[in-house]
């Protein structure tokens, strides 16, 4: 029997417009986070953070696009809407009053992100978390579109700024649960102390909302217990200078070796301070590098300067052209 020859003409090179798809695996998130951006951008990413440490970084999507254009939606966010199981609606104070250039409540508008993320969730049967932060009360029914009224017979869950870490934590474990997983712990081996602290004292305390008033003594959860500190959130012109001021405050925090707790989200740094060998009370290190951090900070805040003053003095204006009043 013959064999038949390989042919040995050339392959057809594909043409310019011959498009070939290709499978990609597709990412699927268990929870999503619909909030607005300037009614609760810092705390919505801080929660995706929690969540994200708890359960592995695909556990959680959050937007965080500055353009939130309504074409773009059903491409970018609807998919990572419908995927997920749990859609937790974060509202703030401001988070059913804020208006677009043309002074309408966004929320009025049928393409806004926060309206279909709520009306896409409540058409298909998700199960919907509505999270009310920084004093917020549930929307009543007349100030809502009527789209998104079953929002409001779904319990709220409220987070109380003064238990703020309790709170969270049966948030995240509360999601784990619905979720059928468990939350990953991270245990922090602590060098041996070379020196004894004192915890500060109940008149020190006191006197601390005097001195560094911007600071506030919170408890929150920690992999063996409550952790009592300070807290606060420094806010600044850019993400560069966030960065700025972590890495030039590194070299006084490690000269004085003793630590804070922080996390960074865009333009906002959450520092955390507490003293870990006298089983995570405030101490005084705690006070004087909440007070280093404080003087610091001042640096990265705009003032008019005498020379800005002098340069807007001697700036004149242009001449007018002629026939122009």
């Amino acid at each position: 029997m013959r064999r038949k020859r390989a042919s040995t003409k050339p392959k057809p090179k594909p043409k310019p417009n011959d498009v070939r798809k290709i499978q990609v695996a597709k990412k699927k998130f268990d929870v999503f986070i619909s909030y607005r951006r300037l009614d609760s951008a810092v705390f919505s990413q801080w929660l995706a953070t929690q969540l994200r440490n708890a359960y592995g970084p695909q556990c959680v999507f959050i937007d965080t696009d500055n353009i939130r254009d309504g074409e773009v939606w059903s491409e970018k966010i609807a998919p990572s809407l419908s995927d997920a199981s749990i859609i937790i609606v974060v509202v703030g104070k401001s988070w059913l009053s804020i208006k677009d250039e043309h002074e309408r409540r966004r929320i009025d508008r049928e393409d806004d992100w926060v309206r279909l993320e709520i009306e896409t969730s409540l058409r298909e049967g998700k199960t919907i978390l509505p999270l009310l932060i920084d004093g917020a009360n549930t929307p009543t029914g007349d100030a809502v579109p009527r789209s998104i009224a079953g929002l409001l017979a779904i319990q709220a869950r409220r987070i109380n700024p003064e238990k703020i870490a309790k709170d969270i934590l049966e948030l995240v474990n509360d999601i784990g649960t619905r979720l059928g997983k468990k939350p990953v712990s991270t245990v922090v081996k602590y060098p041996t102390p070379l020196l004894k602290i004192q915890p500060l004292s109940q008149e020190n305390l006191q006197r601390l909302e005097i001195k560094l008033p911007a600071w506030r003594v919170v408890t929150r959860p920690g992999d063996s217990g409550e952790k009592t500190g300070l807290l606060r959130t420094y806010e600044f012109q850019s993400f560069d200078d966030a960065i700025h001021f972590m890495n030039t405050s590194a070299r006084f925090i490690d000269r004085i070796d003793h630590h804070p707790e922080w996390t960074n989200i865009w333009r906002a740094l959450i520092v955390f301070l507490t003293t870990w060998d006298i089983g995570h009370q405030p101490s005084m290190l705690d006070v004087d590098l909440a007070a280093y951090l404080d003087d610091l900070y001042g640096g990265y805040q705009r003032t008019i300067t005498q020379r800005d003053v002098s340069e807007i003095k001697s700036f004149r204006a242009p001449k007018r052209a002629a026939g122009l009043h």
